[in-house]
Parts: structure tokens; C-alpha cells; sequence
């Protein structure tokens, strides 16, 4: 794991934890975890909270590394400008098996020019800033969870370096190991959907125009009445066209995808939080049927309502299952851990 100032300290321990329990919960050296930084030094995590002392140095790595990986965080602009950061990352591919990246650890993979011609993944705000760049426009996944394309191992925000870490995991050594793992660290081995079913979809909430804010509250409020252009632009005193043709230039989204955002935002937060049924949370969002809910629930989030709320419903029902399969769980590993200290 290549370190520097500024880095997110989850983004190198959450994964290098997940390869660390593969040693543990087989009893055998399958990984062996170093973390380098350019010097040697010790860097500081985002926030100065605490230092992270490096293994080595990049001088100091083994000729010969299966898998390296880059971390992301606040530091990574001024990582990806660093000449010396950028030139070992060059010196390091050829001898590297494999080479990633975690959240937005992907801007300096591809400032080093390495991942040239494959597609990353990184974290969906750095996705956005990348797609403004000529030289990075095109070559992101603005949504997935992680991507392997070639050599290159990328995964989105911060957490997602887990998911990365499992799936490097049952390529290296099969599923029945990555599931033991994901089920020791209480996770899902693989997450429904994709990244925009976390993301903050409504970024447009920030204008400045008050009349195209005004529209955006009052869609906000009601998502259930009639949003045509007629009775919105009356809102906001304006002609259909003038406000559509604002709107857009304000918020860089259409009225027809804002009031869409804002519908299957209320959808998740009933569906998170209500035993509603399907029909009625699309009644009361704006969108009258139960078929057009799955059917926007499965074009944006790639998942079915059904199964979104199966992972991120919070009724009495699905914690007291939970507790079920924590038991199974406790006991499916009892006799890997017994006797073992936790590192």
C-alpha cells in the first residue's frame, strides 16, 4: 500500500485488515501487508490525528510484487502533482502482478499515466471533478462499486477498499475464504447495486437563483403533485422555457431528472425507514405505480426496491433476523478462531 501526507487512514487499514484475516482464519502467511511511503517516513492521516510509520521505503519493496495498491484522501491533489510519487509509480508497474487503487486513490494512478487505455473506479464526487478534466474524461466509472480491467484492481469511497479486498481475496484463494472473512468483519460479501445508491443524488440543491430554488423546495415538498413545466414555471414566475433553459444552467441537470432524483430519494428514505407497501411508497412519491418504482429502483440503483430495503430497511423485523445470522455466524467460525488471539 503506497502512503502519503493526507491520506484517508481507512483506506489503508480497512483493506490491509481484510487480507490480514485471511492470514489469520487460515493459519497461514497467504498475504504478507507492506505499507510504503517514497521515503521512508512516517505521513500523517487526514486531520493530523495520528501518523501511519510506513514498512519501507518504495527504494526498499521486493522486486517482485503481486499486488500494489494506492491510497486515497485529502492528500491525493498533491500527490498526483508529485513528481517523485508519479515517476515511482511508472518504475513500480512493471513489477507489479497487479496494481489498484482505494477511493480516490485512482487520481494518481491516472495522473502517473499507468492505467492509460483501462477503466478505474474512485469515489462519485472525484468521479465528477475527473470528468471535467479532458485528460480523464471517459476512462471513470462514476457508479461501480469496484472495477478489474487488465492489471488494474479499483474501488470507490473509502469503505469500498473492503469490498476490493474480498474480491481480490476469492480470486486469489476462492469464496468459501472471502465469505469467512466478510462474515468475521460482519459485511456483505458483495453489496447490492451500485455506488449512486449512496451517493448524494441532489447536488442541485446548492443554487443561488431563488426562483429556481423555489421550484427545487417546492418539488422537495410535494413530489406527489403535478410537476409538468406548466405549474412550475407559474412558481416561479418565469415562461416553461426560460425556466427549463435556467434551471439547466444552474443545477447542470434537466427539471425531468431533478424531480426523478427527488421522488426516488423520498422512495428510499420510506423504504429505509416504513413496512409501507411498494404501491403505496410510489404513491406517495410521485410516482403512482408500484412497476414504474421497480422499474426506476432497477435503472438507477441497479437493485430491486424489494431487495434495497432488504439491505437497508431498519424495521424491528430485519434486526431481529440479523441476530439470527450473527449466531450462525459466530458459530460457522468458532472452531477457525478458538484458541487464537485476534492479531
Amino acid at each position: 500500500m503506497l502512503i502519503y501526507p493526507q491520506i484517508a487512514s481507512i483506506d489503508v487499514s480497512g483493506p490491509l485488515d481484510a487480507f490480514g484475516l485471511a492470514n489469520f482464519l487460515t493459519g497461514r502467511r497467504l498475504y504478507r501487508p507492506i505499507t510504503a511511503s517514497i521515503d521512508g517516513a512516517s505521513v500523517p492521516v487526514a486531520g493530523n490525528f495520528l501518523r501511519i510509520e510506513p514498512t519501507c521505503s518504495c527504494e526498499d519493496l521486493p522486486e517482485h510484487i503481486d499486488l500494489l495498491l494506492v491510497a486515497g484522501g485529502p492528500g491525493r491533489i498533491a500527490a498526483s502533482k508529485d513528481p517523485k510519487i508519479l515517476e515511482w509509480l511508472r518504475k513500480l508497474e512493471p513489477r507489479c502482478v497487479r496494481m489498484g487503487s482505494i477511493c480516490t486513490g485512482s487520481s494518481i494512478l491516472l495522473a502517473s499515466g499507468v492505467t492509460n487505455g483501462h477503466s478505474v473506479a474512485t469515489h462519485w464526487l472525484e468521479a465528477m471533478r475527473l470528468d471535467m478534466d479532458p485528460s480523464t474524461r471517459g476512462q471513470v466509472d462514476p457508479d461501480a462499486i469496484f472495477v478489474s480491467s487488465g492489471k488494474f484492481w479499483t474501488s470507490a469511497g473509502m469503505l469500498a477498499g473492503i469490498d476490493l479486498a474480498l474480491a481480490l481475496i476469492e480470486a486469489d484463494h476462492g469464496r468459501p475464504l472471502a465469505l469467512d472473512i466478510a462474515r468475521f468483519m460482519v459485511l456483505a460479501l458483495r453489496r447490492n447495486g451500485r455506488q449512486s445508491q449512496f451517493s448524494a443524488q441532489l447536488m442541485a440543491d446548492a443554487t443561488e437563483d431563488p426562483r429556481v430554488r423555489k421550484v427545487q423546495l417546492y418539488i422537495w415538498e410535494n413530489p406527489d403533485a403535478d410537476l409538468s413545466p406548466g405549474p412550475l414555471a407559474a412558481r416561479a414566475a418565469m415562461s416553461e422555457r426560460s425556466l427549463c433553459r435556467r434551471f439547466k444552467e444552474v443545477t447542470n441537470t434537466t427539471i425531468s431528472r431533478y424531480i426523478e432524483d427527488v421522488r426516488l430519494s423520498k422512495a428510499r428514505q420510506l423504504l429505509e425507514t416504513t413496512d409501507l407497501s411498494i404501491q403505496t411508497v410510489a404513491s406517495r412519491t410521485g410516482f403512482g405505480t408500484a412497476t414504474t418504482v421497480r422499474r426506476v429502483f432497477r435503472r438507477r440503483l441497479g437493485v430491486s426496491p424489494s431487495r434495497y430495503r432488504a439491505s437497508f430497511g431498519t424495521d424491528r423485523s430485519m434486526v431481529a433476523n440479523s441476530h439470527g445470522r450473527d449466531d450462525e455466524v459466530r458459530t460457522d467460525l468458532e472452531n477457525v478462531i478458538k484458541g487464537k488471539s485476534f492479531w
